[in-house]
């Protein structure tokens, strides 16, 4: 993995490590299908990143917690905790939600519990849907993780509807439900010209 030197500042200008993959946006564009990766969830079982396609749409949450030092795991929180708030509403809507760390499936299951999340949560410890969506990750000491959290809405046939890249925890629900009810645009094509 490709590490960058430069060191991650808090806002108190403390370091919070070194970056990893360094990037601005995800590898994910809109209408991109959302790849085949299996992690293992947090009920102990085996999973796709996938494994919602086809029964409804989803919103996947891809966050740094547990783990990360208490500036990174805020940014997480924040995302978690509009998600729990506007979990009714996503439900209602038939959306899925599923959140992923690189954390192990132990620290998940701990996290999940402690705070009743009522949505599943994916272990991805060895980085492989992180690294292969180019999702941004910080190093703290021999933990890496997700360093902001970053939402991707995934329709019901498996493409990408919206990359919420930065994550607006007070926007976060309505944008995800939005992304993932209004239609797709048609495309549209120039007609033939007629004489």
């Amino acid at each position: 993995m490709k590490r960058d030197d430069t060191p991650v500042l808090s806002p108190g200008g403390r370091s919070l490590g070194h970056v990893y993959n360094r990037a601005v946006t995800t590898n994910l564009q809109l209408a991109d299908p959302l790849p085949s990766v299996g992690l293992r969830a947090t009920d102990g079982y085996l999973l796709n990143l996938r494994s919602f396609v086809t029964k409804q749409p989803s919103l996947h949450l891809f966050f740094g917690a547990p783990t990360l030092s208490a500036a990174a795991r805020r940014k997480g929180m924040g995302a978690i905790e509009a998600i729990v708030a506007g979990y009714e509403r996503l439900r209602e809507a038939g959306i899925a939600v599923v959140g992923i760390s690189a954390d192990s499936e132990e620290q998940q299951a701990e996290f999940a519990k402690k705070l009743e999340l009522p949505f599943l949560l994916m272990s991805d410890e060895r980085r492989s849907a992180i690294e292969l969506l180019g999702i941004e990750t910080v190093a703290t000491g021999k933990n890496v993780n997700v360093a902001k959290p970053i939402a991707i809405a995934v329709d019901v046939d498996g493409f990408v509807r919206a990359v919420l890249d930065p994550v607006d925890p007070d926007t976060l629900v309505d944008t995800a439900i939005r992304a993932l009810s209004e239609p797709i645009p048609a495309a549209t094509e120039d007609a033939p010209a007629t004489q």
